[in-house]
C-alpha cells in the first residue's frame, strides 16, 4: 500500500488530539521509512524485478525482514513513541504512545492484502504473507484512494476543531493536499520505474515522498 498508510494517522487523530498529525501519519508509514533507510546500509535490499513489471505495480522483489515484519513494525512504533515523548515538552500519555505504536503496527494489516508474498510476522519466520493485490493496479489505485479518503473523513468529522485550523483557515489546502496524494498514488499504481538503480535513486525518491506527504498532511491542522 502507499497513501492508504496515511489513513492510520488520520483515523488516530481523534483519539490522540495532542499528538501532531504529521507524527501520526509518519507512524502509519514508518516501516517504509525504516526500510528505505536500512537498505542504504545494506541491511535490507530493494530490488527492481523485471519479471514483475508486466504483472502490475511496485515491481520490486525486496528482502526486508526487519522493517516489514509485524514484530519489526511494533518495535519501530515503540521507538518513534519514545522519541516523540523525549522531544516533547508537554506531557505525553501512555494512551498517546500506544496509539503511535498501533498506527505503526497497522502497516502490517494493509500490507498483507496488497503485497506479494514478502512480509512476515517475525524477521526469521519461514512463512511469507501477501495476497498480491499489487498485481492488479486499477484495484490497488481504487482501494488505496478509498482507504485514504475514509481516513480523511474520520479526521475531518471527529477530530477536535482545534486540530483542523490549517485547512479551515486555508480553504483550498485540504483539496490541494488530497489531489497531490491521489496523484502520487496514480504514479505508484500506473507509473514506471525511472531507472534501474534502486538503492540510490528509487529509494531516496520514495523516502522523500513519504516524508513530504507526512509534512503536508500535518499542514491540515496548523
Amino acid at each position: 500500500m502507499w497513501i492508504a498508510h496515511y489513513a492510520s494517522g488520520l483515523i488516530a487523530k481523534p483519539f490522540a488530539p495532542v499528538v501532531p498529525l504529521s507524527v501520526l501519519t509518519l507512524a502509519g508509514a514508518l516501516p517504509d521509512v525504516v526500510f528505505f533507510l536500512l537498505q542504504f546500509f545494506g541491511i535490507e535490499t530493494f530490488n527492481l524485478d523485471g519479471s514483475l513489471i508486466p504483472r502490475g505495480c511496485f515491481p520490486y522483489s525486496n528482502d526486508y525482514p526487519y522493517s516489514h515484519s509485524l514484530l519489526g513494525m511494533v518495535i519501530s512504533g515503540v521507538i518513534l513513541a519514545a522519541l516523540y515523548k523525549m522531544n516533547t515538552v508537554a506531557p505525553v500519555s501512555l494512551k498517546d504512545q500506544a496509539i503511535i505504536v498501533a498506527a505503526a503496527a497497522s502497516h502490517f494489516l494493509l500490507e498483507w492484502p496488497s503485497h506479494r508474498e514478502d512480509i512476515k510476522i517475525t524477521p526469521h519466520d519461514s512463512n511469507q504473507l501477501g495476497a498480491g493485490m499489487f498485481d492488479h493496479p486499477v484495484v490497488t489505485f481504487i482501494v488505496e484512494c478509498a482507504i485514504y479518503l475514509a481516513g480523511l473523513w474520520v479526521y475531518t468529522t471527529f477530530a477536535p476543531m482545534a486540530t483542523k485550523a490549517g485547512y479551515k483557515t486555508h480553504r483550498n489546502r485540504l483539496w490541494a493536499i488530497t489531489l497531490f496524494l491521489i496523484g502520487a498514488q496514480a504514479h505508484f499504481s500506473f507509473g514506471s520505474a525511472p531507472t534501474t538503480e534502486t538503492r540510490w535513486v528509487h529509494a531516496p525518491l520514495f523516502l522523500g515522498q513519504v516524508l513530504a506527504s507526512c509534512w503536508l498532511i500535518g499542514k491540515l491542522e496548523s
